[in-house]
């Protein structure tokens, strides 16, 4: 496996908050890894500085052996992005949004259209390319994004909480997509809230928390390396969650 990203000591300050503190991973082409923590842990951070819609306070980001900061236009091509919102255009149709998505990175016009008709039909979504984005459901929507984020052949795509919302047939169809794309070499950077998608996708998971990563392992070893019984419990263990004093934050609010 080839090194398709690298983050070391990654730092993002806003004012005197320190967002992101001392960021180390790396992620390799045919792996996933998982970045878990509560909202406002750092990971859309992190994310945003990687696909450069943030700037780094301290730290590099290489992306196939390149700076981000020194050469974003570069690396931004290299990646795919799903993004938590959808930023698909509602007066064009499913095909029409891959296409104007596709005019970005100079494809020739006869070539992007056949390769928009086979995302489609990687997604199951070629008997909608004609239709209207209000026709598609939350999960063919999820599911065009992921095509849309392909368009450029990324080396590596981000995955911003991919399948929030969804239902479960929704999410097990995004989630064998993703493996494909695994097995296909190409490399996922993940965020997501759910445990079974972060055991079904990640090879490697780094729990954050307020910034800072506190644990990383792969899903089955981060508990045994912890003295927890699932990554559940390792989670909500290391992030000092206390279930009793959340309860009266949430009957207070």
């Amino acid at each position: 496996m080839s090194e398709i990203l690298n983050v070391i000591n990654l730092s993002k300050k806003y004012g005197f908050f320190t967002a992101v503190k001392n960021v180390n991973f790396v992620v390799s082409s045919r792996e996933c890894v998982a970045l878990l923590g509560e909202n406002g842990a750092g990971k859309t951070t992190t994310m945003k500085m990687i696909y450069s819609a943030a700037s780094i306070t301290d730290g590099q980001i290489k992306v196939d052996g390149i700076d981000v900061s020194k050469n974003p236009a570069t690396t931004k091509r290299a990646l795919g992005i799903v993004s938590q919102e959808d930023l698909l255009d509602g007066s064009l149709t499913v095909l029409e949004n891959l296409i104007a998505h596709g005019i970005c990175y100079d494809i020739p016009k006869k070539q992007l259209k056949e390769k928009c008709k086979e995302l489609l039909e990687f997604v199951g979504l070629s008997n909608y390319a004609n239709k209207e984005i209000t026709s598609l459901s939350g999960g063919m929507r999820r599911r065009l994004v992921l095509a849309r984020a392909m368009l450029n052949d990324p080396k590596l795509i981000i995955l911003d909480e991919p399948t929030t919302g969804l239902d479960v047939q929704s999410r097990h169809v995004i989630w064998k997509k993703l493996l494909t794309l695994k097995q296909q070499g190409v490399a996922l950077l993940l965020t997501s809230h759910y445990m079974d998608e972060v055991e079904k996708l990640a090879d490697k998971v780094l729990i954050i928390h307020q910034g800072v990563v506190l644990a990383e392992g792969t899903p089955d070893n981060l508990p045994v390396q912890n003295g927890y019984k699932t990554l559940e419990d390792t989670f909500l263990g290391l992030t000092g969650f206390d279930e009793e004093a959340n309860d009266i934050v949430q009957a207070l609010s």
